[in-house]
Order: C-alpha cells, then structure tokens, then sequence
C-alpha cells in the first residue's frame, strides 16, 4: 500500500506544482517509465523471493537446482549451492558447469539455435523457446554423453559453439506439430503486456494460468490446451494470431462492463498485489460467505462476483475491483 501512496503522491505533487502547467509531456512520460521500470524491477525481484521462500520450505535437492536452473546468478545462488552441496544431491562440478554456463551470456537466439540443432540430432522434442528448462537440460545431458563430452546438462563455449555451428550447417529436420506451434506463437513477437492481457483472458473464461505476470509456465500452458480443447480448436498449449483475437473477444463478451470498469481495473492493479496478498483476500471472501471454492490468487469470474456482492452490501460501487480502502475494509471484517 506504502508503493501506491509514494506513486501517488510523486504523481499528484508533480501536476500541482505552480507555474509548471506547461511541463513537457515527455518528461511526465519518463517519469511513468522509470516509475513502471522500478515496479517491474520490484515484481521481478518478489518472485525471485518467493520461489526461494517455497525451495527453502521444500529443503530437497531437487528444489535447489530447480532454482538454481531459473536464476543461476540470482540473490540466494551462493547459498543455495552451498546447501545443495550440504546436501550432497549435486557434484561441485555441476554447480560450476551452471555458473560457467551462465557466464556466457547466451542470448535468447542462441539458446534457440542449440535447441533446433538438439532437435535435429533426436535429443531434443519440445518447444524451440529459448528457455533451457528441464526437457533441454536432459537433451544437452543426453548429446554430451553421446560425445563423452563434460557438463552435466550444462554448456562450455566449445560445447555452445559446436551446437550453434551444427544448427547453421545443417538443415533442420522436420518439426513435429508441439515445435511447429511454439515456434509459430514465437514469431507473433508477444510483448509482456500482450502475454500478461492473454492470461487475464483466460482467467476470464474461467480457465487458471496460475496468475498473469506476463511469464507462460506450466501453469498457462495448460490453462491454453484446456480453452483449446473446449473450442474445438488443435490442442498444442501454444496461441496463434487467431487464437489470441478469439480470447479476447470471448472475454470481452464476458465482462459486462468492460469500459466503465477499466479505469477501476487499474486502479486494482497499481495496489500490487502479490499471490500471496490475493489468496488472503480470497480466503475473506470465503469467510464471509461470498465466495465458494478454494482460494488459488487468480480473480476469475467467480472471485470478481464475489466482490461486486460484497461492495454492493457494504454500498459500494460494484466494479467488480478493490481499491486500497476497500482491502483494508474486507481485512477488518474478516477479523470480526
């Protein structure tokens, strides 16, 4: 709450300061932009530590490398390979072929090029994302013990070249209908917001992405074959142009007022809610009554139902979105 007051009032000191009505818009727009930089910035950081909080509840190696594998150089890295060794679930060597690795500053072209060539040489049978995530692990795992090569499911320069190399010198092998579809969603060149607005579509249709923070895991990849499944379309857990157009008019047909709750939808989302912050929320809900079901932090149609019941009994506007007010208002009666 503290983040959207400071916001607030940076923004409301800025526009009343006097003699400043003629302040270049691209400055007021600069300011927006570092302001959303450090939001981002924060969000990023705030899943970083909520990944460490739930592998430190976990205690496995397993959840160590897992992440380990999402950020190699992140804020925990040094303690979590200290407790991974601790725990004897993984060699010295792996957790240096991890760093080395991450030192070389692949970009997102070349991990796609080392996944086609895994591709073509029967290693690899996933999506051509850029994303080195278990299936390419095992893949570059399997290709190095075909050569006797080190690594452990990591890459060396020597390794990272010989497979770019190989990918640029050789025709591809066909891709099967899982590639094909990743790489054609790839090409659509989605920006975060665009990804971010998908999900929240989803969520509208009442299928669960396991939140909208703009990143396709698991969790949205299912949330996808399932709307696939159910409007007939291919199944491939990947969107095409069309399919993107299709759940936002679907979504749009859902919300009964769109335009007149946009501003109010805002408004929800400059609160920053976490996960966490979302599932208590629900969990009040469901304490007074207004929601049934399990609290999972993603406001579908039932959770915004919910809400609009309940600032109509308290005689609120029902938009359907909770304002700063209205959350510190639902917390004290949930504690009644």
């Amino acid at each position: 709450m503290m983040r959207r007051f400071i916001i607030s009032t940076m923004l409301a000191g800025t526009m009343a300061l006097p003699g400043q009505m003629a302040m270049a818009e691209t400055d007021l727009g600069e300011m927006v932009g570092t302001i959303a930089k450090t939001l981002l910035e924060q969000q990023q950081a705030a899943q970083e530590s909520s990944l460490w909080q739930g592998v430190v509840e976990n205690g496995s190696a397993a959840a160590y490398r897992q992440y380990l594998d999402a950020y190699p150089n992140g804020t925990h890295a040094r303690e979590a390979r200290q407790r991974l060794s601790n725990l004897g679930g993984a060699p010295v060597a792996q957790n240096n072929a991890a760093r080395a690795e991450a030192d070389l500053g692949l970009s997102r072209a070349s991990r796609m090029a080392i996944q086609r060539r895994l591709a073509t040489l029967g290693f690899y049978r996933s999506g051509i994302d850029g994303v080195f995530g278990s299936g390419t692990r095992r893949a570059i795992a399997a290709w190095q013990d075909s050569r006797q090569l080190p690594g452990n499911g990591y890459l060396n320069a020597n390794q990272a070249r010989m497979l770019q190399n190989g990918a640029a010198a050789s025709n591809p092998a066909p891709a099967d209908p899982a590639t094909s579809a990743a790489q054609a969603e790839l090409d659509l060149r989605l920006s975060r917001s665009q990804r971010v607005q998908i999900q929240r579509n989803l969520i509208a249709l009442g299928y669960d992405p396991k939140g909208a923070d703009g990143l396709f895991g698991t969790g949205t990849r299912e949330a996808i074959r399932m709307w696939q499944r159910d409007t007939g379309e291919r199944v491939t857990g990947y969107v095409t142009n069309a399919q993107v157009r299709s759940l936002q008019s679907d979504a749009a047909g859902r919300d009964p007022a769109p335009t007149e709750n946009r501003a109010a939808a805002i408004d929800e989302e400059l609160l920053g809610l976490t996960r966490d912050e979302r599932v208590a929320i629900q969990r009040q809900l469901i304490s007074l009554g207004y929601l049934n079901g399990r609290a999972d932090g993603a406001f579908g149609p039932s959770t915004r139902s919910a809400i609009a019941r309940w600032q109509g009994d308290n005689g609120l506007a029902a938009s359907r979105y909770l304002t700063a007010e209205q959350v510190r208002t639902l917390r004290q009666q949930a504690r009644i």
